[in-house]
């Protein structure tokens, strides 16, 4: 197993919470993804990188880890991310994501679920993985949140009150997983192509 870490502390805690796990390779530290990159590292090696995924660039760096080592799993952790950074996250190449303050509680057997070729993600933002099914009006307010549109905009086009449609937006951040519009809009966005449309309002 392979790490790109950022600091001594977040080796250290690596290190500690992989102490139970049996391997026979040793754990090999790199600070960059280029010395990473530059292992060229095969199947069925396993590459834990440290990036956040809220931050496009360090998104960036994980989808070319990916280009360039491709049989190889990758572990990202991350600083808790938003719904749109793990989507964005796993869509970049990461077969899993652990949040930084979990590395102890949940690293190690994330490798190991990994090295059984299974993916992980934090159960509470398994929503950004699969997407949810909409109703008809949910993906109705979605598409003018999407387009700008306040509340009142959206309650003027489609004839509804105010209350209806903050409604209808509550129940689509929590199937979603988020907290703001823009996070329930971008992952609307992602998912528009491949979300089963409902009929039902």
């Amino acid at each position: 197993m392979v790490f790109g870490a950022d600091s001594e502390n977040t080796r250290r805690r690596i290190e500690e919470a992989l102490e139970r796990l049996e391997r026979t390779a040793a754990l090999i530290f790199v600070d960059e993804a280029e010395e990473l990159i530059g292992l060229g590292l095969e199947a069925p090696a396993i590459a834990v990188l440290v990036c956040d995924l809220d931050q496009p660039a360090e998104v960036a760096t994980l989808r070319r880890v990916r280009r360039e080592i491709p049989g190889v799993a990758i572990i990202a952790i991350s600083p808790p991310a938003t719904g749109t950074g793990v989507r964005r996250g796993l869509d970049a190449g990461a077969d899993a994501i652990v949040f930084e303050p979990l590395i102890e509680s949940t690293l190690a057997v994330t490798v190991s679920a990994v090295g059984s070729g299974q993916s992980v993600v934090p159960r509470e933002l398994r929503a950004t993985v699969q997407p949810p099914a909409l109703s008809h009006r949910e993906r109705q307010v979605l598409t003018y949140v999407s387009e700008g549109l306040t509340n009142a905009q959206i309650a003027e086009e489609l004839y509804l009150s105010e209350s209806t449609v903050k409604s209808h937006l509550s129940s689509a951040f929590a199937k979603f997983g988020v907290s703001s519009r823009r996070e329930a809009a971008a992952l609307f966005l992602e998912f528009d192509q491949s979300t089963p449309r409902e009929v039902t309002t």
